[in-house]
């Protein structure tokens, strides 16, 4: 039976306000991105991004924006600026009047 460290196994939580900048993140969203959650808050989501995956992120932004629930994989950019691989579940936010609000992302790393 492989051993594996439980820390791994943990999902990162990533909340993203309509203005696409970070309004939350837990301890493992930081730590995928080499970072802490204090220094995450308030940062454009895009900063995370490598510059030539910004135009995909942002299709992926706008489709969450008009409701889509699919998942999908994705590159961040580590805060050392090494890439890392990870699988995203982003939920789009919509208040009660039907406004979207934001996002909330699962993140675990890709195997």
């Amino acid at each position: 039976m492989e051993h594996r460290n439980m820390k791994d196994d943990r999902d990162g939580i990533w909340i993203i306000g309509a203005d696409a900048k970070t309004t939350y993140a837990n301890e493992r969203m930081a730590e995928i991105l080499g970072t802490s959650p204090a220094e995450m808050i308030g940062q454009e989501s895009f900063a995370y991004i490598f510059p030539e995956d910004v135009d995909a992120a942002q299709r992926l932004f706008d489709a969450k924006t008009r409701g889509d629930t699919k998942p999908f994989q994705f590159k961040l950019r580590r805060q050392d600026g090494s890439a890392i691989k990870v699988d995203v579940q982003g939920t789009p936010l919509f208040n009660a009047a039907g406004v979207f609000k934001g996002i909330v992302g699962t993140f675990s790393v890709q195997k």
